[in-house]
């Protein structure tokens, strides 16, 4: 096949199709779930990570309402008042010692009275700077943020002194992300008033300004909480690549079956569309045969599909066309024969009229009741029956039905028995009429021409009844047709000769021409009746003609 034909077959047409309505889309959804599925990855780590935020943002903010609870209540007694009264006091009372060792979170207690004087310090001033490191990267003395509380008079209005502590920012989250958490997240909380961090070490606190950064050449993904009170930031990150590794292999996987899907349906296109095509490329190339003359053309029929329909239909049609080209054939063969009858009726007929005057003179001078005299009529009679048969083949010949009248179908049909018991005497054949109705058989009809049909049909049935044969004829009349049947009692007919019977020119015998029964149902046709043959090896032949009655009997062409 040439490049430019498969460009424009069928084949090609029906892979585009399957590329565009399949494999396109396939590709489409392995190219949104090769970029969805990272993103997809990315919303669930950030809804966990949002999860850790928000948890460890409420955490925070309900430790911080504790912690400002012991500050009050580390403010708000009569010890600490009485102490700040006194203003020669060098130790702060017992009290307020007993309750400072009570809160491990608070690091420092820093006491000032009214005027804004240092009176006692409780605890050491310990900076994050030199401070160890835990087993996660976080600063186990962590960042401080401030809480003060107003210490007042009995009477709530009279400030006595404050008072101002130092608690560690990591006791407002903690447990958060435990032991278990992996080394790929981390909880970062920021002090906006102090702007200290509580970070892993050695990461910028620049890079939780985003929410994406990169750090230990890993992308990172964080998510961020902030309160008022505590002012607090709380950060939650955690490592991307390991996190969308598996959804980008699962994409991957996926977008492989999904290329494989496509791969197996291209090929599964390709094996069925050749299938498909070959098949209708053999009826193409048939076509092209029967239309270059090849009528002997056949499809081989593999399937019961539409294109196996279609083989079959093919090969029906051609074979339907084989047989009108020939019918076709032989009418064109019958037209020809007629023309030939026409022509030998026509010499037939001057030497038959002088031979009839001849034999009518010499009829006339024998004596009556001669044997001589009884010979010359019967040649007489031979004569009329030869210038009758010629008449009738003149009007075959034309096709015409010739002039019609009404008549009596018997009569017709005794004269062709009459003709055929004398002309078949001396075979012993004998034709049973016991059949035929007494009652007038009224009709419409040319008598020569019917004479000719019956005479056709019983010349048939003699000779497949051979020596001492049997012919039964009988006959029906009804308002709407007459029947009359002529059988024989001969072998009948085969299924392959009984197809072809009344084919013009078809005959089984030696010396037939083929034209007996094309005639005779020539003749019916014209008379606007039917002919039918039905026969059984075995069992003999009838023949079957059905006659309309005077009514409905008008003369048609014969075909």
């Amino acid at each position: 096949m040439s490049l430019d034909a498969f460009r424009h077959s069928l084949q090609t047409k029906l892979l585009a199709a399957v590329i565009v309505c399949v494999v396109a889309p396939l590709a489409a959804v392995g190219g949104w779930l090769t970029s969805t599925a990272p993103r997809s990855g990315e919303l669930l780590l950030r809804s966990r990570l949002d999860s850790t935020a928000s948890r460890a943002a409420a955490i925070a903010q309900s430790n911080w309402r504790q912690r400002r609870s012991d500050v009050l209540f580390l403010a708000d007694n009569e010890p600490m008042r009485a102490a700040l009264r006194d203003s020669v006091a060098a130790l702060p009372p017992a009290f307020v010692r007993r309750a400072y060792e009570t809160m491990p979170s608070v690091v420092r207690v820093v006491v000032r009275d009214r005027t804004g004087r240092v009176r006692w310090t409780l605890g050491e001033s310990t900076g994050p700077s030199d401070a160890p490191v835990d087993q996660r990267g976080v600063n186990a003395s962590s960042p401080l943020t401030t809480l003060n509380a107003v210490v007042n008079d009995s009477d709530g209005r009279t400030p006595l002194g404050d008072v101002e502590t130092a608690i560690r920012l990591d006791a407002l989250t903690p447990a958060v992300i435990g032991a278990e958490a992996p080394s790929s997240e981390f909880l970062a909380v920021h002090d906006r008033r102090a702007d200290g961090w509580l970070r892993p070490l050695g990461l910028p606190v620049s890079l939780l300004d985003g929410d994406h950064f990169t750090w230990g050449e890993h992308r990172w993904l964080a998510v961020r909480r902030s309160l008022t009170d505590p002012p607090i930031d709380v950060v939650a990150a955690a490592q991307l690549d390991p996190f969308l590794a598996p959804f980008a292999q699962t994409a991957r996987v996926g977008a492989i079956a999904l290329a494989l899907a496509a791969v197996v349906v291209t090929v599964l296109a390709v094996i069925v569309t050749g299938r498909l095509t070959r098949s209708l490329g053999r009826l193409a190339t048939a076509a092209d045969r029967v239309s270059l003359g090849d009528l002997d053309e056949r499809i081989e029929i593999v399937s019961g599909d539409e294109v196996g329909r279609v083989a079959r239909a093919f090969n029906e049609m051609i074979a339907n066309v084989r047989r009108m080209m020939q019918e076709l054939s032989q009418r064109e063969a019958v037209a020809a024969m007629g023309e030939l009858a026409a022509t030998l009726a026509h010499q037939l007929r001057s030497p038959a009229t002088a031979m009839r005057l001849d034999l009518e003179r010499a009829h006339d001078k024998l004596q009556i009741g001669s044997n001589e005299r009884a010979l010359v009529a019967r040649s007489l009679e031979q004569l009329e029956r030869l210038e009758r048969a010629i008449a009738g083949s003149i009007k075959v010949a034309r096709g015409a039905g010739g002039d019609f009248s009404e008549l009596d179908f018997r009569e017709p049909l005794r004269r062709a028995i009459s003709v055929l018991c004398a002309e078949y005497e001396s075979s012993g054949v004998h034709v049973d009429q016991h059949g035929v109705s007494d009652a007038a058989l009224l009709g419409r009809g040319n008598a020569a021409s019917l004479e000719q049909m019956f005479t056709n049909l019983l010349t048939n049935a003699a000779q497949a009844a051979g020596n001492g044969g049997r012919i039964t004829v009988s006959s029906a009349g009804e308002n709407s047709h007459t029947t009359i049947s002529i059988a024989d009692n001969g072998p009948g007919m085969s299924a392959d000769v009984r197809a072809r019977a009344g084919e013009p020119f078809f005959s089984t015998k030696p010396r037939g021409t083929g034209l007996g029964l094309a005639i005779a149902k020539r003749i019916a046709v014209a008379h606007g009746g039917t002919l039918v043959l039905s026969s059984n090896e075995g069992s003999g032949t009838t023949v079957r003609i059905e006659l309309p009655p005077p009514s409905s009997a008008t003369p048609s062409a014969m075909t």
